[in-house]
């Protein structure tokens, strides 16, 4: 086996890896092994060859990017004219 195969398949794994401890709760454990993933993720990126594409993932695919939080502004920010109650 070739060795950008090797890597792919690692990747693949560490890959799935996450996805499964993403569902764990929420513990200190649960965010050290996805930094521990991560990391192993972004090194074999680094050791694959430029040009090499893998799969794109359906999951993290389907994600949406960045969701907007928004919150109503506090009291302090109001406009007083705003605040001023009609008759």
């Amino acid at each position: 086996m070739r060795q950008e195969n090797r890597i792919a398949q690692w990747m693949k794994m560490e890959h799935y890896r996450l996805h499964v401890v993403e569902e764990w709760p929420d513990s200190p454990h649960k965010k050290a092994v996805l930094a521990a993933i991560r990391s192993t993720l972004g090194r074999l990126q680094t050791d694959l060859p430029s040009g090499f594409e893998l799969p794109r993932c359906i999951v993290c695919s389907s994600r949406r990017a960045g969701s907007a939080v928004l919150e109503f502004p506090s009291a302090s920010q109001i406009a007083p004219s705003i605040t001023r109650l009609a008759a």
